[in-house]
């Protein structure tokens, strides 16, 4: 029990980093870099490239984690994760909430 859980929670981990819709983590990054480093528009185009890759790499190896994940489960129990990641996400989307009307 507790390597599933450990297991869960390093998914979950992952799909913070991973960049999907809305997502702009790799954007804010390359926004810094270009400022920090002072990047020719060519080099912060390869950068957003390089997330981009890195990105789709991440929900790739979520996807995998996931679905080995559902089939050490059992039905109940594939349920009972869905409404958790459900919870988890409803509350990320309510912080986030929160801090955009600050």
């Amino acid at each position: 029990m507790k390597k599933i859980a450990i297991v869960i929670l390093a998914v979950f981990a992952t799909s913070a980093f991973a960049m999907g819709p809305g997502h702009r983590g790799g954007e804010k990054m390359v926004e810094h870099m270009t400022k920090k480093l002072e990047l020719t528009d060519a080099q912060s185009a390869q950068m957003t490239t390089v997330f981009e890759e890195q990105g789709k790499k991440m929900k790739a190896l979520h996807d995998e984690t996931q679905a080995k994940i559902n089939a050490l489960l059992t039905p109940e129990q594939q349920e009972k994760l869905a409404q958790m990641q459900e919870d988890r996400k409803e509350r990320r989307d309510d912080r986030h909430e929160k801090r955009k009307e600050r």
